[in-house]
Order: C-alpha cells, then sequence, then structure tokens
C-alpha cells in the first residue's frame, strides 16, 4: 500500500494546517487542487518550499520537491488583473503564458479573462465531485422546521411507539434534503444505493417507518427515486450536461428512443461527464486546447501541460461522451492524453482513484488466493492454468508473478489471453501488418532467441489499429493502463475479456465492487475463504 504523506501548509502569519495525503500527487495541479479543497482556499496563488539545502522558502517549480513532512507556504496572489496578464506566469495562476512560435496573445488573453471570472462564477455544479459514494450513507440535518418536527416524532416514538405519518410538505422536505446529499456524489442512483438511502433514513429517524413495508423504508425509496427522476428533469431543462446528454435532442435523428445509446456512469465513474467551470464555455475550453497544443511543442514544461490538461478535463470529458470519437481523431485533438503520466492523472480525476499504487498493491495482496484458486481448478483449464504459471517457478521476479497471475486470472475466466497480449518476433516483416489489423489489445515485441525470461523489446497497447501507447515497462503495467485509457476515453471492456477485467475493476481496483456479474461473485467468494 502506498504510505500516507504529511505536509505542513502555511496559510498565513500564524495560520498553518496539516495535509494528510495517501500518496504524493503526480503534479503540481493536482497538489494546488488538494490543498485547495482541504484547505478551503480560493483564488489564485503560488507555491514555496522550505528548500533544506537553504533553510529558506524557494519557489515550488516542481512536484519531485515535495516530500514526506516538507513545509509549504501558500503565496496568494494580489495583483489586479490586469498586472497579472501582463506579469510571468506563477505555477498556479489562472493566465496561462503567450505561445512564443505562433501568434496567440487573443487566445491568451480570452483565456485569461475567462479564468478569473471562473473564481466569482464557480458553483456546485462545476466543481468536480471529490468523493466516491459512500460505503455508508449520512443522513443529512434537514431544515430548521424539518428537524423541529423530527426531533418530536422520535422522542414520542421512543416513549409510545407511535409512527409519523409526515405531511405533504415535510415529506418534500426530507427528500430535498437527501437529493441535495446525493449529488455530492452522483445523480443517477442503482436501486441498491436507492435502498441504502432509504434505509439510513429510517435508521436515523425511527419515527419515520412505514408499518405496511416489509423493511420499513419501500415507501420511502419509491418517492426518493421518482424526486430524484423529476430533478432529473429540471437538471436537464437547465443544461446540465450529466444529464442533458441523454436528451432525446442530442441523438440521431433517426433513433429517438430514450434507451438509444444512453450515457450514465457504469464503471463507478465519479466525474464523468463535468459542466465547464463557471464563466467558461465550449469556446474559451477550445481555446485552451489549441494552446495546450503548443505548450507541448516547448521542452520541460511537464507543470504547464498538467495545468491546462486540468482546466480542460470538462471539455474532454463532454467531447468523448458526447461525440464517441475515434482513436485516432481523438488522440491528433489531444495529444498530451495519451502518455502514461496524464492518463493516470486523468483515472484519478474521472475515480478519485490512483491507479498504479491501488492496482498493484491489492494485485499483490490478492495474488496468493488466486493462486490456490487455480490450483484448484481440475480438467483442460485447470491443465491450462498450470502451463500459464510455469514462468514464476523459473524466474522470481515481481513483473512475471504479476503477469502469470493476470493472464491466470483470464484464464480461470475461460477468457483467451493469447488474444488480448499478442508477442511478434521483432524481425518479423509482418507483426505491423497484424498489428495494424488488431482492434483491441497489448502488444509485446522480443528479439528472435529471447529467454522467457528476458525482458522485451518493447510492451505497448493498440485501440482501433492505432499504437496509442508505446514503450510501456511490462504487461502487468500495460494492463493497468489499459484499463486508464478504458476510463479516459469512455469505451466498453472487451467483449470477449468482459470478465476479466470486472474482476480487475471490481475485486482489485474496487470500483463499483457490489454489483457483479455471476462469475465474479463466484471468484470473489472463493478469494474470501
Amino acid at each position: 500500500m502506498a504510505a500516507t504523506v504529511k505536509l505542513r501548509i502555511i496559510l498565513g502569519e500564524e495560520n498553518s494546517q496539516r495535509l494528510i495525503l495517501q500518496d504524493l500527487p503526480q503534479s503540481l495541479s493536482e497538489l494546488a487542487q488538494h490543498i485547495k479543497t482541504q484547505c478551503g482556499i480560493e483564488g489564485d496563488f503560488r507555491l514555496q518550499f522550505l528548500d533544506p539545502d537553504f533553510n529558506e522558502f524557494n519557489n515550488l517549480t516542481s512536484i519531485f520537491d515535495v516530500l514526506d513532512k516538507t513545509t509549504i507556504k501558500v503565496i496568494f496572489n494580489s495583483l489586479p488583473c490586469s498586472a497579472l496578464a501582463e506579469s510571468p506566469p506563477l505555477p498556479f495562476s489562472s493566465a496561462p503564458p503567450p505561445n512564443s512560435p505562433q501568434d496567440t496573445s487573443s487566445i491568451s488573453s480570452a483565456i485569461s479573462s475567462a479564468s478569473y471570472d471562473t473564481d466569482i462564477l464557480s458553483s456546485p455544479e462545476s466543481t468536480p465531485r471529490v468523493s466516491s459514494w459512500p460505503l455508508v450513507f449520512t443522513v443529512p440535518r434537514f431544515s430548521f422546521d424539518a428537524e423541529l418536527q423530527l426531533g418530536r416524532a422520535n422522542a414520542a416514538f421512543k416513549d409510545t411507539g407511535v409512527l409519523l405519518e409526515p405531511e405533504t410538505k415535510l415529506k418534500s422536505s426530507i427528500l430535498d434534503g437527501l437529493i441535495e446529499t446525493i449529488l455530492q456524489f452522483k445523480i443517477y442512483l442503482t436501486d441498491a444505493e436507492c435502498a441504502d438511502v432509504a434505509e439510513a433514513l429510517v435508521s436515523a429517524h425511527p419515527c419515520l417507518r412505514e408499518p405496511g413495508s416489509v423493511n420499513g423504508y419501500d415507501g420511502w425509496k419509491k418517492s426518493l427515486k421518482d424526486k430524484l427522476g423529476n430533478y432529473r428533469n429540471k437538471l436537464r431543462r437547465l443544461g446540465c450536461p450529466e444529464v442533458s446528454v441523454n436528451a432525446l435532442t442530442n441523438k440521431p435523428g433517426d433513433r429517438c428512443s430514450p434507451a438509444y445509446a444512453v450515457k450514465k456512469p457504469k464503471k463507478a465513474e465519479v466525474n464523468y461527464c463535468p459542466a465547464y467551470p463557471g464563466g467558461e464555455s465550449k469556446e474559451t475550453q477550445e481555446l485552451k486546447r489549441v494552446m495546450l497544443l503548443t505548450e507541448m511543442e516547448k521542452r520541460n514544461n511537464e507543470d504547464q501541460v498538467s495545468l491546462l490538461m486540468d482546466q480542460t478535463f470538462a471539455h474532454r470529458r463532454q467531447e468523448v461522451v458526447r461525440d464517441a470519437p475515434m482513436v485516432a481523431e481523438f488522440k491528433a485533438r489531444w495529444p498530451a492524453l495519451f502518455n502514461v503520466r496524464e492518463l493516470c492523472v486523468e483515472f484519478k480525476r474521472i475515480t478519485i482513484v490512483n491507479l498504479q499504487s491501488k492496482f498493484f498493491s491489492q494485485l499483490d495482496a490478492q495474488s496468493a488466493n488466486l493462486m490456490k484458486a487455480f490450483s484448484r481448478k481440475g480438467g483442460t483449464l485447470g491443465r491450462r492454468l498450470k502451463r500459464i504459471v510455469v514462468p514464476m517457478t523459473e524466474d522470481s521476479g515481481i513483473d512475471v508473478r504479476r503477469e502469470c497471475v493476470l493472464k491466470g486470472l483470464c484464464v480461470y475466466m475461460n477468457e483467451d489471453p493469447e488474444s488480448f497480449v499478442k508477442e511478434y518476433m521483432s524481425d518479423d516483416a509482418s507483426s505491423h501488418t497484424a498489428m495494424a489489423e488488431t482492434i483491441y489489445g497489448i502488444y509485446v515485441i522480443r528479439h528472435e532467441g529471447a529467454e522467457p525470461g528476458d525482458a522485451p523489446e518493447d510492451v505497448g497497447i493498440i485501440l482501433e489499429g492505432v499504437t496509442v501507447l508505446q514503450e510501456l515497462r511490462n504487461v502487468p503495467f500495460a494492463f493497468a493502463i489499459f484499463i486508464a485509457l478504458v476510463y479516459a476515453l469512455n469505451l466498453c471492456y472487451p467483449s470477449e475479456h468482459r470478465y476479466t477485467f470486472e474482476a480487475l475493476q471490481k475485486l482489485v481496483l474496487e470500483l463499483d465492487g457490489n454489483k457483479l456479474s455471476k462469475k465474479v461473485q463466484a471468484l470473489k467468494t472463493i478469494l474470501a475463504r
């Protein structure tokens, strides 16, 4: 598991706060977002860190200067907007630097003005969610008069056992309060999640239990579903992108069924189709995308690229969810996304889960139980599993073990790992043609005469015949990055390997682990023994 990181954040004179993170951020913009969220600050600022070499505060320009127990100072920007637009950019200033290769002064001006308005016009609807659906739903405090009535009714129920029959106004106030809390996590709830909310409500307020219901909350569950559906209709009319994307006006003209191409979160996405930041529009975000292309041409500019990627997240998600572009087209528009660092950050923006640390720590933790499950299989499947794990007896390296476990999981789910992880020889002229015809998968290129334990020449990922990533470290790492691509491009899992990736998502990454297919549920039961 990743080690907890503790940081001391100085917010002002005699004002400091301790910041605890599950792991180190992968970029300065991510660190800034953590500070904004957990320290409750707003506006433009830059960061300094206590340099141990000089024992003084210096400007923080690299995430690699941030270590456990580092002291970080927040310097708020008090200059007027006009002065900021003309001054050199600060690490977390909203105004991006001018682009030297081409005349982009108008772009910079438009972005600057839109970014400053963002701080003023931001709203909860335009703020990315920072929490996934809780294991235990906490009932919020309702309006003052509602809490007063519920308090008296609960006391009466405790003394006499008399249940409350809420009047229309009180019931509406309760449902409104529940929905306000629900929207902090998601807009579309499953049946089980609605049941969780209704059960939490009658547990917190026993006077609301329903005498004619088996569990005491079936009526509240139905009312909550109806209320939430009506609220989504209201949000759709107001233009909330996460629900308006499913409006009939966004369907193809020849297919008007509401069930056609429904675009809802299906893989526990926390930020599935976010709204544009307050004060921004599709046009201003498109200008930032153009600036991002220019920033990529500069050397040693990873932090500025990451900042622009963070600022254009909503634009990118609306494009990929609404338009479902081809991979080649999307890569041409967003080339910065197609590298390991940005894909992992994008996965965290969508799911708020750190991909690499979660995936490998949980995979290693489950490896022993998976190997026991493999050993219990007999027949043809058992013989295939024994052949798969042979390299583990010849090489004790962790990457070899992880690769055997992943391929064994694929075989255990009665799927073919060789149709997903394809190996080619470097001197095979036909390999390029075969790779160009591949719809999806991981390719491994080895040189002639390579031993099983030798490192491959190249490991990469192919989507729709396009080699989207190369020079990945090994096959297990490619598995993790493939999942990141599925989330970032809003793809479905490959149908021939859907159970393997369902197990990786729900049992390893623990995303939406309460709703399992029969195959994955059977595996979960075996692993829990």
